[in-house]
């Protein structure tokens, strides 16, 4: 690089003029902050260009070529490169002249002085490659980070306050000291990593210069405020001065804490050191007659700011924090005119309690009369007094010193005495003038009354006004609530809650049910509703839908219930226990009645089977209906028919499925052939000749359709039992078969069924409703209590349990052979895959459209769909020709349980895939019986018979609504469910057609599943329904969850 040349460019391209005064410029020293940056095969210089008579400062940069010596570019802020310049070209100014004679110059020396060789992008990399240029790329790392080569430089400060005003100047350097002559440049320097000329023995080199840790912290705060400043639009700006400002004073000191500094003050100048601890003052305070005195000794610290947090005391500094700093400015402003201060008597305790604890903080060096030490109180006795002011709650809280009337001084302790004015404030209390006052919602304030103001008894003593009074917390202790004996089979039940209005009842108790943990009455008192007693009382109340408070009927059936919640929950303070322990002894006293089993009776019972019994006489004794529910298998026929015949001159109506007619009759043949039993069923002509003789009978048995077409030969009749088999056929309250059942004239009703619960807890609620009338309220009344409040499950379950009777043969039946129930799953062929997935897109997009709230029967017709394309897709399409994968399945399961000697059971839902499944029997020469909805009731009987007691047929299919219930199939042991239905209880039913009373082998139960479709998620559905039904009639009652039917996302779910 030739600087020569570089020069003769610049002076070659501007006027004669402008290069004059350029070099006046240059030679008068008005170039500042001159730089140069090199680059490959360019060269550029910048600089700060003083005004020769003004103050103006202009900025300048020029670009120029070092291979082809030509100006690339630049600009300049002065008019005159301004207005002169164009695109094309850059008019070379007085300006652009003197900053590149200074940037040539400066250049050349550098390059001169070995720290950069020419052609070299920078100084500073150049200095790096001349040092490393030589060295591996590792060795280059390591170099540049090497601090053993790099030299410290000291800091000088020099801090100067006066008129209210902070001002500091600085020097560094190593050997010698160096005046910061420009702040901005020497924050430019270190920003830029950029050399700074301070004299021929010193260049600052960021890249080879640092500071001690403590220094740099200051250094720091120096450069923030060189980048910061804007020098020319001030005036009074001075380049080697920084303007700290009194604001800043204690921060800046604060860097200086462990650092020699220069302090110059009110033209004295010092050597301070930085305090933060206590000022080494003395006071003095004595009791003087009457009087206290206050003393201060010697001189006191001076503030040299106008806030007062940096004090000038022996010629150190101290630092005061921003609290403390107020009130020693206080202080200060009284005790520097007046060293010594006499107070009243009546203000010792604010000497005492707010004075001498504030001089304290800045004193270690405060002395208290001995008089006045050994006479001094400390410890309080708190008082709360509660108010009603203008509607707001009020507490004068009070501190009581033992002053011994005066004789002794008072030192209030504040520290304590803020626990106790926090404490009433963490009760949404807010401090006005001297009391505090509530500000809380209802709830805060029910925590308060409730439980919070009498945790405050044990911080102090509390006084309540009268008004105060007024505000109530009523809980359990007052209800007066009593029991007493009624007219014609109910108790008399009536409650009051004190001094309540009446009129509150209802929102009391609908509060209550929405779950609240109290309610607010209108007068501003409260009840609290999360009292466990008050909370198991309401629940009682509601539970016996209690409608009038001052006398409600309540019938007996309900003793039980109401004897358990007694004697369980916290309910002793309800009076006339005794009556509702009366009528259970009686209940429970099942052996006092003495009925003996019949003589008549040809058959032998079983323990639990006369337990039966004698429950169904118990329930009749005392005019209540029930349901026997034991499991499938356990003989609920022979236990009715046990207790019928026990009753004497007796009429009574039993209704049962089609199916199971002819089996009822059978069976009182076998084993109660004294009952005369009439048969209304069949053809119209039929029954209406068999109603001629209808009193000539002890039991009518009909069916659940022939009673819906017979119902007004019934309106005269009047029964003394009316018994309904299966009786989950009731299970819809809105049904034409229900209503029909319901309205037969019985003066006791009872409900055989392995299954009173199906899908939901409705349908519980219908049997009731057949049984006991009533009992479980209407059905409105029992959603809004059970179904729709999960919490209340506790409470149904207590009130059936006095009317279910379940046995399960586990319990009942030690000897009966275990069922083994397994899922078999089966993989869809290739072609099965491909169509069910074309169905699953195809409904998928329909569904789209579909509202499913109201359209469950084509939600319905495309779930059937999918269930028959996984068992045969013949069913639905007449061109499908190859081979079902769980028909295959299936066929492999029959021949090995054929081989092994075993009978089989196959039950479907679709009578075509049955059929199929017949035809398929039929080409691989297995022999099977068959039976659907067609099979009539005697067919039904013979066919159970042919297949118990021959061997002419192994496999029996049977379709799953028609023969899921009323058959005896025990010599069969395998049970196959080619189909999975949506209720698990169903299944169970028809696998019980094998596995109950007189079953001497293991029944293994097989599932068919196809995986990876609806199947499996009919399965899923299966287990919930599952846990409803155990929850209710097999175990116990520990969540609601299941009670929730299917929502969209889980219909939605199916079809995935």
């Amino acid at each position: 690089m030739d600087f020569n040349k570089i020069q003769t460019l610049i002076k070659i391209n501007t006027h004669s003029s402008r290069w004059s005064r350029g070099i006046k410029y240059y030679s008068n020293k008005l170039v500042d902050n001159v730089g140069f940056h090199i680059d490959e095969n360019t060269i550029s210089f910048d600089g700060m260009v003083e005004s020769e008579y003004n103050n103006e400062v202009y900025t300048s940069t020029i670009l120029i070529d070092t291979q082809n010596y030509k100006i690339l570019g630049g600009s300049c802020s002065c008019e005159d490169c301004r207005s002169k310049s164009d695109n094309s070209h850059l008019f070379l100014c007085k300006h652009l002249v003197a900053t590149s004679i200074s940037g040539i110059r400066l250049a050349k020396r550098d390059l001169e002085s070995g720290l950069f060789e020419n052609n070299s992008t920078n100084s500073y990399n150049s200095l790096l490659q001349t040092n490393t240029n030589n060295l591996t790329p590792s060795k280059q790392l390591l170099e540049y980070f090497n601090d053993s080569k790099r030299e410290k430089v000291n800091l000088e400060v020099n801090l100067f306050v006066a008129h209210n005003k902070v001002f500091a100047h600085f020097k560094i350097g190593t050997d010698k000291m160096y005046v910061l002559k420009n702040i901005k440049d020497f924050a430019k320097s270190r920003f830029n990593n950029e050399k700074l000329e301070y004299g021929k023995s010193f260049i600052f080199d960021p890249n080879f210069h640092y500071f001690s840790s403590h220094d740099e912290k200051i250094i720091d705060m120096i450069e923030d405020y060189g980048m910061n400043i804007f020098p020319y639009s001030n005036s009074s700006y001075n380049s080697k001065i920084m303007d700290i400002g009194i604001s800043s004073l204690k921060v800046f000191l604060e860097l200086l804490e462990d650092k020699d500094f220069n302090f110059f003050y009110n033209e004295e100048q010092y050597a301070p050191s930085i305090i933060k601890n206590s000022l080494p003052i003395n006071f003095d305070i004595k009791k003087s007659d009457d009087k206290i005195n206050l003393t201060s000794q010697g001189d006191l610290p001076i503030p040299i700011t106008s806030k007062g947090d940096v004090l000038l005391y022996d010629e150190n500094l101290y630092l005061l924090s921003n609290e403390d700093c107020r009130n020693y400015k206080n202080i200060f402003s009284v005790l520097n005119e007046n060293k010594d201060i006499s107070f009243e008597k009546e203000d010792t305790s604010d000497v005492l309690s707010s004075l001498v604890p504030k001089l304290k903080v800045f004193s270690n060096e405060v002395h208290l009369d001995e008089e006045i030490e050994k006479n001094i109180v400390s410890d309080f006795k708190p008082e709360f007094y509660f108010d009603l002011k203008n509607s707001k709650i009020t507490c004068d809280l009070k501190f009581l010193y033992n002053d011994d009337n005066g004789k002794k001084y008072v030192l209030r302790n504040i520290q304590k005495e803020k626990t106790f004015e926090d404490a009433i404030v963490s009760y949404n209390f807010s401090k006005e003038n001297k009391l505090f006052v509530f500000k809380g919602n209802d709830e805060d304030l029910f925590e308060f009354l409730n439980t919070q103001l009498s945790e405050l008894k044990d911080l102090g003593d509390i006084y309540y006004s009268n008004k105060f009074k007024s505000k109530k917390m009523y809980n359990s202790t007052s209800i007066n609530a009593s029991i007493g004996k009624g007219l014609d089979g109910y108790l008399e039940f009536s409650f009051n809650l004190d001094d309540i209005d009446t009129k509150e009842y209802k929102n009391i108790l609908n509060a209550f049910k929405n779950k609240r943990t109290f309610y607010k009455l209108k007068n501003g008192s409260f009840i609290d509703l999360r009292e466990s007693k008050t909370k198991d009382f309401f629940e009682l109340v509601e539970n016996l839908d209690v409608i009038d408070s001052n006398l409600s009927k309540i019938h007996n059936n309900k003793a039980m219930y109401i004897n358990e919640m007694l004697n369980q929950k916290n309910l002793s303070f309800i009076n006339g226990k005794e009556m509702v322990n009366d009528i259970c002894d009686r209940f429970k006293s099942i052996d006092d009645l003495n009925l003996d089993i019949p003589n008549n009776l040809n058959a032998t019972l079983r323990d639990y089977q006369v337990s039966g019994m004698q429950w169904l006489n118990t329930l009749n004794h005392y005019n209540f209906g029930g349901i026997l529910a034991d499991e499938m298998g356990l003989g609920k026929t022979l236990q009715t028919i046990v207790f019928l015949l026990a009753q004497k001159n007796k009429k009574s109506l039993i209704i049962t499925p089609t199916s199971l007619i002819y089996n009822w009759k059978i069976e009182f043949e076998k084993f109660a052939p004294s009952i005369n039993v009439l048969l209304i069923h069949g053809s119209k002509k039929e029954r209406e000749e068999n109603f001629k003789n209808i009193d000539d009978y002890d039991v009518i048995l009909t069916t659940y359709g022939t009673l819906r077409n017979d119902l007004d030969n019934y309106n005269n009749k009047i029964f003394d039992y009316c018994v309904i088999d299966e009786a989950q056929n009731i299970k819809n309250p809105i049904a034409l078969s229900t209503e029909a059942v319901k309205s037969v004239n019985a003066k006791m009703r009872f409900a055989l069924t392995g299954t009173p619960i199906e899908n939901n807890l409705l349908e519980l609620w219908s049997i009731f409703d057949f049984v006991m009338p009533g009992y479980l309220y209407n059905r409105n009344k029992f959603q809004n209590l059970f179904v729709n409040n999960e919490d209340n499950v506790e409470n149904l379950k207590r009130l059936i349990k006095p009317f279910i009777l379940r046995r399960t043969k586990k319990e009942v039946m030690k000897e009966l052979p275990e069922k083994i129930e397994k899922n078999f799953f089966v993989e869809l062929n290739k072609d099965q895959k491909k169509i069910y997935s074309t169905y699953i897109l195809e409904i998928q997009e329909k569904m789209k459209s579909i509202d499913m709230k109201k359209d469950k029967i084509t939600i319905l017709s495309y779930l059937t769909k999918l269930r028959q394309l996984c068992l045969d897709p013949r069913v639905l399409l007449d061109n499908y020709t190859k081979k079902s994968s769980k028909i295959e399945a299936c066929l492999e399961i029959l021949e090995e349980s054929i081989m092994h000697n075993h009978k089989i059971l196959l039950f479907s839902q679709f009578t075509s895939v049955l059929k199929n499944l017949g035809n398929e029997l039929t080409r691989n020469n297995i022999s099977y019986s068959y039976l659907d909805g067609q099979t009539s009731a005697k067919d039904r009987l013979k066919l159970v018979d042919e297949f118990n007691e021959t061997d002419e047929s192994n496999v029996f299919l049977i379709s799953l609504k028609a023969g899921g219930t009323g058959l005896n199939l025990t010599s069969a042991d395998v049970v196959i469910h080619f189909d999975p239905w949506w209720n698990p209880a169903v299944e169970d039913q028809a696998s019980d057609r094998a596995h109950r009373f007189g079953q001497k082998n293991v029944v293994e139960v097989i599932k068919l599943i196809a995986k990876g479709t609806i199947e499996e998620k009919i399965l899923k559905l299966q287990e919930n329904k599952k846990d409803l039904i155990d929850e209710f009639i097999n175990g116990d009652l520990s969540n609601g969850n299941v009670l929730k039917s299917l929502s969209d996302t889980e219909i939605i779910e199916l079809f995935s």
